[in-house]
């Protein structure tokens, strides 16, 4: 009698086991409620599952680039726009019936242009700068104490994930749009530049004359080069001890790249031997003055690579850009590029070329801003400033091509992963996708069963002794 009753309550268990999975199939229409069920469907959903988390994963930041790509195609066409305005207006101030007063109103215009275009050219979204290059938490245009905006990023595109390890180029960065080229360099040819222009090459590494570091920054140098701080003290290269010391205080200097880097950022409060604050350091070259540009690449790092750089007399007896484009600041020419793979580039700068034309429409001579220019000289001058506003004009139409192509591609790819998702979904559902027919049929075989082992349950409690004899 008890062996029968333990094989009864054994049955009743394996029943309540089967309507517990029965009833999980049906509410949730999956099969496997647990790992072990079957691990060949178990295996096969977990990586379905791990795919589409993947690719949501990529389609949540292609969604956000595409939303930051739209702001810069719209900032570009602002610009565009903008530009268009300024070339419209430039050529009316050169009609015989302009005042001087209609010029200023012009300048007036151009000045709350060129605030606008300096906002566009810092745009951010999300805690990033859109214009700023590879380091977009910092701001890429930044003003002087005089107003004058320069450009602090690199041309290093930002990407954007389209495939798990697979990525692509997105945006534009300040050099494209709001910088154009003002000469081109391959090998066997020099390349010439303002002082204020950018030199970039076709690796995307930028070449600067020897460096100033201020607080929070590091200093690169060469061994031969002359290392001051702000207050005039030399300090030497200890090439035994790697420091860069002034006699009494040492700073920790490591090898990169062919020259020499500080192993920490300047602290602020740094103090020398003699208690003095030192708030930077200036390398210079060997050769005084120091004229050669260094190569770094897109970390701001020396490359050891260096192009020997001569000033340019145009024959005034001034070395400055030449008085026929009104640029007065040094020009320079390096030495002949010999790198075959190279092509070099001096990128000029919109606002610097805004903030001639503002000073010219004033009436002012470029020189000092204050002395006065004759109407004929005006007029020369705004004519020749007419071919780079064209230039800054096809500068910026490249770029927005560029992005929108960059952007066709991204959509592109958002399609492409919405298309994944849904196909790795519908192979999630088929292969944990309960049969609905097959469990109505087993839960109605399930209940007679429960049926049929219950009243032999309750015809097995009537059995007694009493009633046998009887």
């Amino acid at each position: 009698m008890i062996n029968t009753t333990d094989q009864m309550m054994f049955r009743l268990s394996n029943l309540n086991r089967e309507n517990e999975r029965i009833s999980y199939q049906t509410s949730t229409k999956e099969i496997l409620q647990y790992g072990s069920d079957d691990t060949a469907v178990f295996t096969k959903d977990l990586y379905f599952a791990d795919k589409i988390r993947t690719y949501e994963g990529v389609e949540s930041q292609v969604k956000k680039v595409m939303t930051m790509n739209d702001s810069i195609d719209s900032t570009l066409a602002d610009v565009k726009l903008s530009l268009e305005n300024i070339k419209v207006n430039m050529l009316k101030t050169l009609n015989a019936g302009m005042q001087q007063s209609d010029k200023t109103a012009v300048a007036t215009e151009f000045r709350g242009i060129r605030e606008n275009m300096f906002t566009w050219a810092n745009l951010s979204m999300n805690n990033e700068y859109l214009f700023a290059g590879s380091n977009s938490t910092e701001q890429p245009f930044v003003k002087d104490a005089n107003g004058k905006i320069t450009y602090q990023g690199d041309s290093v595109l930002k990407q954007v994930p389209v495939e798990p390890n697979s990525y692509r180029d997105r945006g534009a960065t300040g050099y494209d749009a709001f910088m154009y080229t003002a000469d081109t360099a391959i090998v066997g040819q020099s390349l010439d530049f303002l002082a204020s222009e950018k030199i970039i090459d076709n690796s995307g590494n930028t070449w600067d004359f020897p460096e100033t570091s201020g607080v929070g920054e590091k200093l690169d140098f060469f061994a031969t080069d002359t290392i001051t701080d702000n207050n005039g003290t030399t300090w030497t290269l200890d090439t035994l001890n790697s420091t860069l010391t002034d006699g009494t205080v040492s700073i920790p200097v490591i090898k990169l790249n062919g020259g020499y880097q500080f192993k920490n950022n300047l602290a602020d409060g740094f103090q020398d031997g003699a208690s003095n604050n030192v708030t930077s350091f200036t390398s210079t070259s060997a050769t005084a003055p120091a004229l050669e540009v260094r190569q770094f690449d897109k970390y701001g790092n020396l490359t050891g690579n260096v192009l020997a750089v001569t000033q340019i007399d145009n024959g005034d007896g001034i070395v400055d850009g030449g008085t026929d484009t009104g640029l007065l600041e040094p020009k320079y020419r390096t030495a002949t590029i010999s790198d075959p793979a190279m092509i070099m580039e001096s990128k000029h700068n919109i606002f610097n070329d805004l903030d001639d034309i503002i000073t010219t429409l004033n009436g002012y001579d470029l020189s000092d801003g204050v002395t006065p220019i004759t109407a004929t000289q005006q007029d020369d001058l705004i004519r020749s400033y007419m071919d780079r506003i064209i230039s800054a004009q096809d500068a910026v139409s490249i770029a927005h091509s560029k992005v929108g192509s960059r952007n066709k591609i991204i959509e592109d790819a958002s399609v492409t992963l919405s298309a994944k998702i849904t196909n790795f979904n519908t192979l999630s559902i088929e292969n944990n996708s309960a049969d609905l027919t097959k469990l109505a049929l087993e839960s109605k075989s399930l209940e007679m069963t429960y049926t049929a082992l219950y009243s032999t349950i309750s015809k097995m409690n009537g059995l007694s002794l009493i009633n046998f004899l009887k």
